[in-house]
């Protein structure tokens, strides 16, 4: 199904079903009719008045609540300039949110986004240029099919999307939650795991100018959390803990575990994950959180062993600080250190170095805005993150001794963001992301043979304008 009928689909049922309430779910009529608006009328050339745009008004109902949400950007990236790509304007997502109250202690959340390009793809490769995800380096396993737009969607450092997250086809999220009137809770379906910081509470407007570390955090996959709840006497939350556990590989991508390219939401390891995460706000503009996960991604595949194909630690530890004292400056920071690697039994069976890839960093960075008019504010915010390049690729090709990889290089980034926000529902801003990478001959970047082996006058800086939008 193409992205264009989705998107059809998803318009039909949604418009099917705002015109199509049960009466329990409708806005009652007013027993005398009222004022559509309380602006002027708009009056023609002619002074006569306008003729109503035709239309629905969203519902906002107990059992039924209607939002939509859209991010669009113009983004210039070196990464992916070869053949021209450099420029782009895309639509990042298009978000229809649907939710409401089931009963007094169960709601439901489904978020549809027809937009899903984050999933790295087989590339067909090309003359003097390394591409990791190029199918021919996997010599044992199914046949996997290249596809030209693999050269865009290869990794963490050379990709397409605007939207960090990982989805299950176009369900972004569907979960069910339990809210009992004490303090635990629960959460049951696919839903964002609660790791770090969002990628929208550290600024960013689009995952070319989120932190990298934040990328790696966003993820959703299924499973069920409980969770517990404790609050001050105005009942302003205070801590929070959450006990998950989920399967899928929707990380796995990050680590160069490719799987044969299959389906990230699609589970290759029967193990659950798990994971620890708490939160604690002693006072409202002051919040600390830690999240610890434990798991594995992908399979050891005995039959068909390969370095593109094998089970992975993926383990983090994850806290974050964030101290916002109005609604006008906020400053905060994080640290993360993941145990990413081939585990041991993998390792062995490929006859490798059998020891995990130890991978810390961090960022801190803070915002600032300030209101012009009642219902604009003009702002900036700034990001200084450092973070490990080592990763199962790069310590494969160090053993190898090729392409000029090393264990204990870092990556870095300054992200700036000046922007405007109009009301609660546009967001304008521009964006820097000065990022600079060790190794882009690793994800085709550069190329590592030739007249300009491991050479680029390109640069590594992003810089782009977006707008986002949300309707409710």
């Amino acid at each position: 199904m193409t992205v264009r009928n989705v998107v059809v689909s998803i318009v039909t049922v949604v418009v099917t079903t705002l015109t199509s309430l049960p009466a329990w779910a409708q806005t009652p009529e007013p027993s005398e009719p009222q004022p559509v608006s309380s602006e002027p009328i708009d009056e023609g050339r002619d002074g006569e008045a306008a003729e109503a745009t035709p239309g629905f008004t969203l519902p906002d109902t107990e059992r039924l609540r209607v939002k939509l949400s859209m991010m669009a950007s113009y983004v210039h990236d070196p990464a992916i300039a070869t053949l021209g790509h450099e420029t782009q304007a895309r639509i990042g997502f298009v978000i229809v949110d649907l939710s409401g109250r089931l009963s007094e202690s169960f709601r439901y959340h489904v978020e549809i986004n027809p937009v899903n390009e984050t999933k790295p793809l087989p590339a067909c490769g090309e003359d003097n240029f390394f591409y990791p995800n190029d199918p021919s380096h996997v010599v044992i396993g199914p046949a996997v099919q290249c596809e030209p737009d693999g050269r865009l969607r290869v990794d963490d450092y050379r990709y397409l999307a605007l939207d960090p997250l990982m989805q299950q086809g176009a369900i972004r999220q569907a979960y069910l939650e339990y809210r009992g009137g004490g303090i635990l809770g629960g959460t049951f379906g696919r839903f964002i795991l609660p790791i770090g910081l969002s990628w929208e509470e550290t600024g960013a407007f689009t995952a070319k100018d989120t932190p990298h570390i934040t990328r790696i955090n966003t993820a959703a996959a299924f499973g069920m959390t409980v969770n517990a709840t404790t609050r001050d006497a105005t009942g302003r939350p205070i801590a929070r803990a959450d006990v998950a556990g989920y399967w899928g590989d929707g990380n796995r991508f990050h680590d160069y575990n490719y799987f044969y390219w299959q389906d990230g939401s699609v589970g290759s390891n029967p193990a659950l994950s798990a994971l620890l995460s708490g939160t604690f706000s002693p006072v409202a503009s002051v919040e600390i959180r830690v999240a610890q996960q434990f798991g594995f991604t992908g399979s050891k595949v005995e039959r068909l062993p390969n370095f593109y194909a094998t089970k992975r630690n993926d383990r983090a530890t994850v806290v974050s600080v964030r101290y916002a004292p109005n609604e006008y400056v906020a400053v905060f920071g994080e640290y993360a250190r993941y145990v990413w690697g081939i585990t041991r039994t993998s390792a062995e069976l490929l006859e490798l170095d059998t020891s995990p890839v130890i991978k810390p960093g961090y960022f801190v960075g803070g915002a600032a805005s300030y209101p012009i008019r009642k219902d604009t504010r003009v702002g900036f915010s700034v990001i200084r993150e450092e973070l490990s390049r080592d990763d199962s690729l790069v310590k494969y090709l160090a053993d190898l001794g090729v392409y000029r990889s090393e264990l204990g290089k870092n990556e870095r980034s300054w992200i700036l963001r000046l922007f405007v926000e109009l009301t609660d529902v546009v967001s304008i801003g521009f964006f820097r992301n000065n990022h600079s990478n060790p190794f882009p001959q690793l994800s085709g970047i550069v190329p590592v043979a030739g007249d300009r082996a491991f050479t680029s006058s390109r640069g590594d800086g992003k810089y782009g304008v977006a707008v986002r939008f949300q309707l409710q």
